[in-house]
């Protein structure tokens, strides 16, 4: 039930924190908790359920006249936006809009498929190549030598490197008018992360079921390789390493296949509720990752007030000592002597 509770915390975040909405906001938790307990009970299962409740909940607009806050709401939408107001200072980025995020999200999903073929691409590259060394020195139809065997399959592993780029390249060009939120050089919205929520709720089935398709092909793709090994030992067989190690490879490029292109809502997601610089950060904040972000000087002091309130006090320490020891010295020279000089002529008492 984290989800529910995060998800309600980021839908009433741009709202005054009265006793009505706050009552409202138990409300609406009681409710979804109901709806999830109702989805389990029909026999769906956790993220199926999380992901029904938040379409079915989402909305905050469409709920608000059966919670009987939608004075409070429309209230809250004419009054200034603090959230924006805070963004937008002389040390924040701007911050992120729905239709930037919209626009965001849907370069992800048309583009889901070029980044998987891509990276499989990446991956497959090294197949060629160590399929063809692996075949060397047979004998039969395909008999080659390991040079005839380098010649042949260092060009295919090149054109498939090359392949993979350009499609990573072309895929790039998606994401022109977003950049700036890919690289974080944006401030986090409430309503926003609210709405990225809710698309990842409602697509985490798919890239569930995808995540376990995937790491079921990654765990086995070890048994190729370790059985090559195994053979390659035996008396009488060749080396089939390479052949192993290609059909691994083969076998983690199909899970990433599949997986990529349903990672692209949580993905999404990820963008715009964990990097960035957050709605409620200090005016000062700068991402951790980011040493070159401006920051602004302390408060009530300048920049160059170091300099200019005085000495530090180890230097004010040497100072001391040095004013203490001459002022000794002077003191010193100038202290009569205890044995006074007798006047001529004069007599003892």
């Amino acid at each position: 039930m984290d989800t529910i509770t995060t998800f309600l915390d980021a839908m009433f975040a741009p709202y005054p924190a009265t006793p009505r909405l706050a009552e409202a906001k138990a409300e609406l938790r009681t409710m979804m908790e109901d709806a999830y307990a109702d989805a389990l009970s029909a026999g769906k299962t956790h993220n199926e359920a999380v992901g029904q409740v938040i379409t079915d909940f989402g909305n905050l607009e469409e709920l608000a006249p059966v919670l009987g806050i939608l004075p409070e709401i429309r209230e809250a939408q004419a009054a200034p936006d603090s959230t924006a107001a805070r963004s937008a200072g002389p040390w924040g980025p701007p911050a992120v809009t729905l239709p930037e995020a919209q626009e965001l999200a849907e370069a992800k999903r048309t583009t889901a498929r070029a980044l998987g073929n891509g990276v499989a691409l990446l991956v497959l590259a090294a197949v060629p190549l160590m399929t063809l060394s692996g075949m060397a020195g047979g004998e039969g139809l395909f008999a080659l030598t390991q040079n005839e065997a380098g010649l042949i399959g260092l060009p295919l592993t090149l054109v498939l490197v090359a392949a993979g780029v350009l499609v990573l390249v072309q895929r790039s060009r998606a994401f022109v008018s977003t950049r700036h939120l890919l690289s974080g050089r944006f401030t986090q919205d409430p309503i926003v992360s609210a709405w990225a929520v809710r698309l990842r709720m409602e697509h985490e089935g798919p890239r569930s079921r995808a995540l376990a398709a995937a790491v079921g092909l990654w765990i086995i793709s070890a048994i190729p390789l370790v059985s090559a090994g195994i053979l390659s030992d035996m008396p009488g067989h060749r080396d089939y390493s390479p052949l192993g190690a290609a059909l691994t490879l083969v076998l983690v490029a199909l899970g990433l296949r599949i997986f990529l292109p349903t990672n692209w809502a949580a993905s999404t997601h990820t963008t715009l509720t964990e990097e960035g610089r957050p709605a409620d950060a200090p005016e000062g904040w700068r991402s951790a990752d980011d040493p070159s972000a401006s920051s602004p000087p302390p408060t009530g002091r300048s920049p160059s007030s170091s300099t200019s309130s005085g000495p530090s006090p180890s230097t004010r320490g040497r100072r001391a000592g040095s004013c203490g020891r001459s002022r000794a010295s002077s003191s010193a020279g100038s202290r009569p002597s205890s044995r006074r000089r007798r006047r001529p002529g004069a007599t003892g008492a």
